[in-house]
């Protein structure tokens, strides 16, 4: 009964063992942290994880319209003509000032 009890034992701390090596989290260039606001995580305002460099900003300006798409697809066009080797924006969608970016590069 012994051997039972200590065989199961053994057993069980290997397979305890053997599940906490199975998942390693890996980081990659989408990996971000998120703004908490009022209870609710906003994933347009975000902070990459992983090495980065800011390039720059680029302001919207005048745009026909006020929906986020809108504002979104005019500032990635802004984006790819003033920064072609950019990696990523992180939006700054402003409701009493400019819309905005901040423009990305990864190291």
């Amino acid at each position: 009964m012994k051997r039972f009890f200590w065989g199961c034992a053994f057993v069980a701390s290997l397979v305890a063992l053997q599940a906490f090596n199975e998942f390693v989290y890996e980081p990659n260039y989408s990996t971000a942290e998120v703004a908490k606001i009022d209870g609710l995580l906003i994933f347009t305002d975000s902070k990459p994880i992983m090495p980065h460099e800011i390039l720059g900003m680029v302001d919207l300006g005048f745009v026909s319209g006020t929906q986020y798409e809108s504002v979104r697809t005019n500032l990635v066009k802004r984006v790819r003509k003033t920064y072609p080797n950019a990696d990523g924006i992180i939006l700054n969608l402003n409701k009493k000032g400019v819309d905005n970016c901040y423009v990305l590069k990864f190291k």
